[in-house]
């Protein structure tokens, strides 16, 4: 399984997925990371993942995870109920 890590001073779009880390925390690289991406120049960061085997990237390089993109809401609203048929009735006597 893919465990992304981003490091991000603020909010991140197409985040949904992946771990979202304060790069003013960074000590060591995450265990079991298998993509890291970057937002600024955080060369520290890049060097200890980079060593560590670990690929680095941009994060204006990130897209959102396919299993993860978010279900389109449907456009077209449902069709209306079909009204009784003529000569049918519902009332009983």
């Amino acid at each position: 399984m893919s465990k992304q890590i981003v490091y991000a001073r603020g909010p991140v779009a197409n985040a949904e997925g992946r771990t979202v880390l304060n790069p003013r925390f960074f000590d060591k690289p995450v265990e079991g990371a298998t993509k890291v991406f970057i937002d600024g120049a955080l060369p520290k960061i890049a060097r200890a993942y980079e060593a560590a085997g670990v690929p680095v990237a941009d994060i204006a390089d990130m897209r959102a995870l396919p299993s993860k993109a978010k279900a389109k809401e449907p456009t077209d609203p449902a069709p209306p109920a079909t009204p009784p048929a003529e000569g049918s009735s519902s009332n009983s006597h």
